[in-house]
């Protein structure tokens, strides 16, 4: 799957290849300027040298004669990286005197016009020339060409070139580094957005404050405010329609049951009695169903939005849970038992639900377990988590069926009962809804079922 770009990196790439190209294009030109201004100083250097030699020729009795002694030429011709050369010629292109041996560069009267610089080659070398024309259009004109090789010339245009590439660099270097910081301290509204979102517990729905949002993040906080309004009222009218349906079916199913009962008091036993009997069961199982889907829906509504928050005693509600259970459990010739390993758990839930949830499974086990048998409800702290655990000795759940025992409407075959299979799937969402997990596990010893939750937010709150 293809990686998407950070928003960092684009703007990185949308203005640092622009500002790359444009230093690039800028070092182009700074360096053509720089040579450019090179070659006219060595071109004015070139001239000068020109001129010296014409100085050293004289006319006398109307013929050129060169003048200059060694100690001038050896001072003309030193130089510690190129070769230089000199010639005298008469305007016809004679040559009077020199070491240079070259064509005179254009025709006398171009030559009158100015000094002309060529480029030229120097014993197949490359070199650069000038010539320059003295007494034009008098009996003492001659020409006088100066040409000398590019070792300076190359190493000097080398020094601009690292100077103007260096100079570029750093200063590429500190525009990106500028605008990575620049990118930075503008994305920060961003990363306190994300920082604020992430912070969130998936329950939470309140707004999202940040008044000091820029105008471009405040449209985007805006519309996630709504959102997140819209979910709510969403959540609340699913908790509303949810609450008036099973309201609804409860009154009909009462009544349905109440006709039953009155009807077969004046039934006499028979075919129409059972009939009614028949009625009255299916009502009571419709009325079932629809309480524990009235649960489920509340539970799955607890974790969506959060439980309440009110401070409970896990202690004192799992104790009462077994207290209200004992009946049953003895009327089952069941021995229900409860340990704690604690006096007092603190812990930030829903009262009703916790109540709900744990009677659920001593509830199952009173109905699943074997008459005459035993179910132990214990507290406790392991891998510095509370943990609750409901174990009884019956005859317990196929292996088989583990992967399935949480799901809806699911119910090992040969189930006793008349179950609907919602009782687990309620307490695995109130569980999540307190952010506990709840896991099925093999008891140390004979067959039989063990529940055990993991509160990991009790131990935190014991420690606050």
């Amino acid at each position: 799957m293809r990686r998407s770009l950070t928003l960092r990196r684009r703007f990185l790439i949308l203005v640092g290849v622009p500002l790359i190209v444009l230093l690039l294009a800028e070092t182009a030109v700074s360096y053509g300027i720089g040579v450019n201004t090179a070659n006219q100083v060595f071109d004015s250097w070139l001239l000068d040298s020109a001129q010296s030699i014409a100085q050293e020729v004289r006319v006398r009795d109307g013929k050129l004669d060169f003048v200059a002694d060694g100690e001038v030429l050896e001072v003309f011709a030193w130089d510690e990286l190129d070769d230089t050369y000199f010639q005298v010629l008469t305007p016809d292109g004679q040559v009077v005197a020199g070491t240079l041996a070259l064509p005179m560069a254009a025709g006398i009267e171009r030559l009158r016009q100015g000094p002309l610089f060529e480029n030229v080659r120097l014993d197949g070398r490359p070199g650069r020339s000038v010539t320059i024309v003295r007494s034009p259009g008098t009996a003492g004109e001659f020409v006088v060409q100066v040409a000398e090789t590019l070792n300076k010339r190359g190493s000097m245009t080398g020094q601009v070139l690292f100077i103007v590439v260096v100079k570029k660099a750093l200063m590429l270097a500190v525009a990106l580094f500028a605008l990575g910081w620049a990118i930075d301290r503008g994305l920060s509204p961003l990363r306190k957005l994300m920082g604020e979102i992430g912070q969130r517990s998936a329950r939470d729905l309140s707004p999202i404050a940040l008044e000091d949002a820029p105008p471009e993040l405040q449209g985007l906080v805006d519309t996630m405010n709504g959102l997140l309004a819209r979910l709510e009222r969403s959540i609340t009218a699913h908790e509303q329609f949810i609450g008036n349906i099973a309201h609804q079916i409860r009154t009909p199913l009462a009544g349905i049951k109440l006709q039953a009962q009155l009807a077969m008091r004046d039934a006499a036993a028979g075919p129409v009695h059972e009939s009614l009997a028949q009625i009255e069961r299916a009502a009571d199982h419709m009325n079932h169903v629809n309480s524990q889907l009235l649960k489920l829906a509340r539970a799955e509504i607890a974790f969506d939005r959060g439980p309440a928050q009110a401070p409970s005693d896990l202690v004192r509600i799992v104790r009462a849970c077994c207290e209200e259970l004992a009946p049953r459990a003895i009327g089952r010739d069941i021995d229900l038992s409860f340990e704690s390993a604690m006096p007092a758990i603190p812990l930030a839930g829903d009262p009703v639900l916790l109540t709900e949830m744990i009677k659920n499974l001593i509830d199952n086990s009173i109905i699943y377990g074997s008459a005459g048998g035993h179910i132990w409800v214990r507290l406790g702290e392991h891998a510095g988590q509370v943990q609750l655990s409901v174990e009884d000795d019956g005859p317990g759940i196929s292996p088989e069926h583990w992967p399935q025992i949480f799901d809806r409407f699911f119910r090992p075959p040969n189930s006793p009962g008349e179950g609907c299979g919602l009782g687990l799937p309620i307490v695995r969402e109130i569980a999540r809804a307190h952010g506990a997990d709840i896991r099925l596990e093999a008891r140390a010893a004979g067959g039989g079922t063990r529940f055990v939750i993991d509160f990991p937010d009790a131990m935190r709150g014991r420690a606050a």
